[in-house]
């Protein structure tokens, strides 16, 4: 009696509350997806149990491995770029970063980069906003340094991240004409790993580039889809710009280009404030970790709850909204997201 009853409830809940939810990338045997709970009022509930829900594929129950809330703070990668072509524009730079950990909350971490020549870690991450605004405001160009940024960006992963950090931010700060890519030299494949690795724990890249002399302010170029993923490779041909919006198209970031250097305080201010915002309005969701037998990448993922009286929905990963992800300029707005 009290399993035909568990079914009933079962039932209930699922066809109250099943949503439909993304086709998912074929890329991993662990999946994982985000699900916020709440009541009829729309208050999240904090206490449900992975034994409580159920996933679906195709009509087949999927297995959770892992359910847990992402409540917890942040931690930052600010990359800087301090080669040779942020010389003129010191005075601008350090206030930007002073404004940004101005407006980020304090209960993130922050750890301080510069990627002029090779990656450097200035200050360790930590939650100390008068250590690291002493070394941002201090911070001097490398006149003889160029920017590699997507080594930058892969060694920080690899050194500095690592599974127990369940909310991992990327922040970078390019000049237009001044990054490179090593991508053309063959670590494609690489690269396009670290790419996937950040979707699949939901880390998120945001990138705001100052235009220079030495190259646009931007490309519209992308590469192909690969045939096993959705993720876009990057191809040869690309400098700060264009891995600047390819990442934060991937992971759901926001993009800033500027026409000039003055411009970073406010933009780099607002970017402290948008990513605390972010951080409260989805820390109520539960990230999900799942695996489906047979598994389809083409078949959508549907959730129900064992409780009455609850509403539930999916997300594939935590990215901005869209309306708030985009590429600007002091005479232009573009939406990287399309």
């Amino acid at each position: 009696m009290a399993s035909s009853s568990l079914r009933r409830t079962l039932v209930v809940a699922c066809l109250a509350v099943v949503v439909s939810g993304y086709p998912q990338a074929a890329w991993a045997e662990d999946r994982q997806l985000f699900i916020l709970v709440t009541d009829l009022f729309d208050q999240p509930l904090l206490d449900i149990r992975a034994d409580e829900v159920v996933l679906q594929m195709a009509g087949a129950e999927c297995t959770i491995k892992s359910m847990h809330l992402d409540a917890g703070p942040m931690k930052v990668a600010l990359l800087v770029d301090n080669s040779y072509a942020a010389r003129q524009s010191l005075i601008p730079l350090r206030a930007g970063l002073s404004a940004f950990l101005d407006a980020l909350p304090p209960e993130h971490e922050v750890g301080l980069f510069t990627t002029g020549g090779e990656i450097r870690l200035r200050v360790d991450f930590t939650t100390d906003r008068e250590e690291l605004k002493e070394h941002a405001t201090s911070l001097f160009a490398d006149l003889s340094a160029t920017v590699y940024l997507d080594d930058g960006l892969v060694e920080t992963w690899e050194r500095w991240f690592d599974e127990k950090d369940t909310w991992p931010v990327f922040v970078t700060l390019v000049y237009g004409g001044a990054a490179r890519s090593r991508v053309q030299m063959g670590l494609l494949e690489k690269f396009n790993e670290f790419v996937v690795e950040l979707r699949m724990r939901a880390a998120t890249v945001h990138a705001v580039l100052v235009s220079t002399p030495l190259g646009p302010l931007a490309d519209a170029a992308t590469g192909p889809v690969s045939a096993d993923s959705n993720v876009r490779p990057l191809g040869a041909r690309r400098g700060g710009v264009m891995l600047s919006t390819f990442l934060t198209r991937q992971t759901g970031g926001t993009y800033r280009a500027v026409a000039a250097a003055t411009a970073l305080s406010s933009v780099l201010g607002e970017l402290g404030t948008l990513i605390g915002e972010h951080h409260r309005a989805v820390r109520d969701r539960y990230r999900v970790v799942y695996e489906c037998a047979p598994d389809n990448a083409s078949d959508s993922i549907s959730a129900g709850v064992m409780r009455p009286n609850v509403l539930v929905r999916l997300y594939p990963d935590r990215p901005l909204p869209r309306s708030r992800r985009r590429a600007a300029s002091e005479t232009d707005e573009v939406d990287p997201a399309g």
